[in-house]
């Protein structure tokens, strides 16, 4: 069996978590992924399992040479900067798919390529306040909030610039040609977001308290759409929306039928003081056990360390038994992911280089070539 981009050659110029996650997304898949770094950048172990690595500083006219050739026979580049940083060191596009006409040049930036806020800095919370999404995040009696890096930097950011790569090594094989890839993180949280844009079509159903945060149907406000604390101080997760499953929700509490409309929302505040009431009676597991006999939508919250413990992860071997990281998804019947953990990691857990290797093997240089080039180029 082969992985899906079997044959696939990457270089990832190593940035933060976006750019990092994004090629593990693509090692994991079958691509081989050589990560480009400097000794000095303290990311570098991030993300790093299975990749190749070689330490270059592109700042050297010999190291920009090395990355030349090697994005000459490679498949994928991963820029990772703010716009200019790589045409200041002649590695810009124009250069590099000029040399490789079939490469796909991914350039994955906070705001873009273009634009005012172009070269500005950036991170997650300023994709999402810039979106328009983390509006809708949190409480209305307080600052809204956002799901730590998720959204912006690995949804936004990592996953979709994946897609796009897929597709855009899709098109090459009817073109012939390679792209350019701009993705702007910002833009990326947006069209994730696409949901509240279209969801107002409906705001009686699911936003009738708009534009109050943390007052509506999925926005943690309703009774039936959140997460209650138990007896041990564990939670569980309630998505009761629809009817047959919020009458179920009722009953395995044991409330009386009908008892609660769940379409009166000025009652909402109250009837989330009582079902918390009696989540508050049990347990977590003693619910979670009572919640697996029917059909409610009532889950578990669990933490990180009881993922793996979880019947249905381990059925599935959703998550790594030994290190309990998350296996990769989503699944192929022919042609899986790889998923290896380990990779090339030396014993304190840093990258080992193969430089040596790529440079003499794949590249053509010789040892005495090397040796001429000096430490300045590979640090």
């Amino acid at each position: 069996m082969t992985a899906p981009l079997k044959g696939v050659k990457v270089v990832e110029l190593v940035g933060l978590a976006p750019a990092p996650f994004l090629g593990l997304i693509l090692s994991d898949f079958g691509a081989r992924v050589i990560r480009v770094d400097n000794l000095d950048n303290t990311n570098g172990s991030m993300f790093s399992r299975q990749k190749e690595s070689m330490y270059l500083n592109l700042k050297h006219p010999k190291g920009s040479e090395i990355l030349q050739r090697l994005t000459e026979k490679s498949d994928v580049l991963i820029d990772p900067f703010r716009p200019g940083v790589l045409e200041r060191l002649e590695l810009g596009p124009e250069r590099l798919c000029q040399l490789n006409p079939r490469l796909i040049y991914t350039r994955l930036s906070g705001y873009g390529q273009t634009g005012p806020m172009a070269r500005k800095a950036s991170h997650d919370i300023n994709f999402l306040g810039l979106s328009g999404v983390m509006s809708r995040f949190g409480y209305n009696d307080r600052p809204p909030i956002g799901p730590i890096n998720l959204i912006g930097d690995i949804g936004g950011g990592s996953i979709l610039c994946a897609m796009a790569i897929a597709m855009a090594l899709y098109e090459r094989n009817s073109s012939g040609k390679g792209q350019i890839i701009d993705h702007s993180m910002t833009e990326g949280v947006g069209y994730l977001g696409s949901f509240l844009w279209e969801s107002l079509k409906q705001k009686e159903l699911l936003w009738p308290n708009w534009p109050k945060r943390g007052q509506n149907t999925l926005d943690f406000g309703s009774p039936f759409y959140r997460c209650y604390e138990c007896a041990d101080g564990k939670f569980m997760a309630v998505g009761s929306l629809e009817e047959k499953f919020y009458q179920n929700l009722l009953k395995t509490l044991g409330f009386e039928e009908e008892c609660f409309n769940r379409f009166d929302h000025d009652n909402w505040p109250e009837m989330a003081e009582e079902i918390g009431k009696k989540f508050k009676t049990k347990t977590r597991d003693e619910w979670a056990k009572e919640f697996d006999l029917t059909d409610a939508c009532v889950t578990p919250v669990l933490d990180m360390e009881e993922v793996t413990h979880n019947e249905h992860n381990r059925i599935r071997k959703s998550y790594d038994p030994n290190t309990g990281y998350p296996n990769p998804a989503p699944r192929f019947s022919r042609t899986p992911a790889i998923g290896n953990r380990e990779g090339f990691m030396d014993t304190d857990g840093q990258c080992e280089s193969q430089s040596r290797e790529i440079l003499i093997n794949e590249l053509g240089y010789t040892a005495q070539e090397l040796e001429e080039l000096g430490s300045n180029v590979f640090n």
